[in-house]
């Protein structure tokens, strides 16, 4: 227990030198799986619960061009046919904790992974569409309030996401999948009050040959790219585990105000310029607000993605 506390006030260290870091997204609900789908000794479990994290690494870079997006996207998440991620697993040494940070890694993919349930065909809900798409797209026809910005009565989500530029339906739904997605992380937390802790655990614990590791089997982009890229997403663990630890009301307000900021990279790099913080911040809290009331099913789908994703790591020949 004391050991514990020490490595929280750690994170509560590292947290203060890192106000610069924005989270990265879903992060709580990945990591809760990974608490569910391997080993039970605690620093094979914190190292499979960062792997299980780390994937989403690149997802705050926006300085990536279409070329380094769509190869980096073959060896984070994966696509039918292009299952470059599972290099991370075969290039993994069986000493040290390199086979706990891979078996992490490789569970979250989009193909046969976690990603999968979300993103296109979930096991209990939203069959056939994905359970985080098909919360999106519900989360976009939602009646929000801005004072000064919508209607008295409130507009739809994706009426005021055109209000303030972002006019692509795609894009609408991809910024209401981010904000569900950290609703959705902001309830697990309520389901499992250690979640955040074991976030800041897991990055702090994570061995140091994960960089190393991620950079011999990511052939594609530089080592220098790679190194600071995972820099900064562990810093950000930090921070999203430090969010997540406080009460409800408080981690809406943190992590609205870093959705906000996260908010306005993703707008400028669709073009989208002239959004203030402010009116970011308070877009993103009244999203997320409106999304929790759709997160009544979560657990289901969750757990549920909990059984899918041991059954095809042990297919795919993923165990240790």
């Amino acid at each position: 227990m004391k050991k514990f506390f020490t490595l929280v006030l750690l994170g509560l260290v590292f947290l203060l030198y890192s106000t610069s870091m924005a989270f990265s997204w879903g992060s709580a609900t990945h990591a809760y799986i990974a608490d569910h789908i391997g080993k039970f000794l605690p620093l094979m479990n914190a190292n499979e619960m960062y792997g299980i994290m780390a994937p989403d690494i690149f997802n705050y870079v926006f300085t990536l061009d279409p070329g380094q997006m769509a190869a980096i996207q073959r060896y984070t998440h994966g696509s039918p046919g292009a299952e470059d991620f599972m290099e991370v697993w075969r290039k993994a040494s069986w000493w040290g904790y390199q086979k706990s940070l891979a078996y992490g890694y490789v569970a979250h993919n989009d193909v046969w992974g976690i990603d999968s349930t979300a993103h296109h065909s979930g096991v209990k809900v939203g069959q056939g569409v994905g359970y985080v798409i098909l919360k999106a797209q519900k989360l976009l026809e939602q009646n929000i309030v801005i004072p000064g910005l919508t209607a008295e009565a409130g507009e739809p989500l994706d009426q005021v996401f055109s209000r303030v530029g972002l006019v692509v339906p795609a894009d609408q739904l991809e910024l209401a999948h981010n904000l569900f997605e950290t609703a959705g992380d902001i309830y697990i937390a309520q389901q499992d009050k250690l979640i955040g802790e074991k976030i800041i655990c897991a990055a702090l614990a994570r061995s140091n040959d994960f960089p190393a590791l991620l950079t011999k089997a990511m052939d594609i982009v530089g080592k220098d790219m790679i190194y600071a890229a995972e820099k900064e997403f562990r810093k950000s663990m930090v921070l999203y585990g430090g969010a997540l630890i406080q009460d409800q009301e408080t981690a809406i307000k943190n992590m609205s105000d870093q959705m906000a900021q996260l908010g306005i990279l993703y707008l400028e790099a669709k073009g989208v310029t002239g959004i203030t913080l402010d009116l970011a911040k308070i877009l993103a809290e009244k999203a997320i607000r409106a999304a929790l009331p759709l997160c009544g099913d979560y657990m289901t789908e969750v757990n549920a993605t909990v059984g899918f994703v041991k059954s095809n790591l042990v297919a795919h020949s993923v165990w240790y």
